[in-house]
């Protein structure tokens, strides 16, 4: 049975009101870096709080990063991609669409972890699932268009034009595979330094340390290859928007990673 915890119960008021400060100066910095509008710096806000409060607040670290190395992923040969049409923001300017697309999911990890619905094992492979599918969603799109001959993820023999929703190629598959590894990397280095949860004990640890590492990468490059999938299906087809298409993909990725995180630890 799952334990109940409820993190954000353990919380001090001036230990809130400092995750509150850090999550409003991370958006903040992302509204002045232009990385994030108007909305989707409030929206970004929100969900670090929420992760912080009702999760822990390192996943702070691992939200950052998340959102650095997708702007940089974002920006990188900006101008190029202006001339092919296939941006996919404002100069690398996130909005609330893509915020909630992308930060739903880790929030709701950290509202099932606070209301004790996941174990601090579960949550943490959750959290770090949900946010490396995100994460090689978005480089596999931002570095994905520079392959000269993508190809339709359902009939691979069908060349597409760069950006095409579905498509995929071989210089986008490893910008998916190596994002997925390196938030999985993060993830890991920040449990390790941290030792969250309170009364965790290595011995007891079994295999959970190469789980995290495992899982993560391997779901969240599948979670990857998912969004392609619904991207060439549902999303063609208009049965759901590209926001709709992430969220699903990843929520999915996540969920997927508790009874496989239960399977290899028994």
């Amino acid at each position: 049975m799952v334990p109940k915890v409820r993190a954000s119960v353990e919380l001090e008021p001036f230990q809130i009101a400092v995750i509150a400060l850090a999550s409003g100066a991370i958006a903040g910095i992302a509204y002045r870096a232009r990385v994030l509008d108007l909305v989707g710096t409030i929206l970004a806000f929100l969900i670090c709080f929420i992760s912080a409060t009702m999760g822990h607040w390192s996943w702070l670290v691992l939200l950052l990063i998340f959102v650095g190395g997708s702007f940089l992923a974002t920006r990188f040969g900006f101008h190029f991609k202006l001339q092919l049409g296939v941006e996919e923001s404002k100069e690398g300017t996130r909005g609330g669409t893509n915020v909630l697309s992308n930060g739903t999911v880790p929030a709701l990890v950290a509202l099932a972890y606070g209301g004790g619905w996941l174990s601090p094992e579960q949550a943490l492979i959750a959290f770090t699932t949900a946010l490396a599918a995100a994460a090689a969603d978005t480089l596999a799109s931002e570095i994905g268009v520079f392959a000269p001959t993508p190809v339709l993820i359902t009939s691979p023999g069908t060349r597409v034009p760069p950006g095409t929703d579905g498509g995929i190629s071989l210089i986008g598959s490893l910008a998916a595979a190596l994002s997925a590894l390196s938030m999985s990397m993060v993830s890991l280095a920040v449990f390790v330094l941290v030792g969250w949860p309170e009364g965790f004990e290595w011995k007891q640890a079994g295999n959970f340390d190469f789980l995290l590492l495992f899982l993560p990468t391997m779901l969240g490059f599948t979670g990857c290859q998912l969004d392609s999938v619904l991207g060439a299906t549902a999303e063609r087809w208009g049965w759901l928007g590209k926001g709709g298409v992430n969220f699903v993909a990843i929520g999915a990725s996540a969920l997927i990673s508790l009874p496989l995180l239960d399977f290899f630890r028994n």
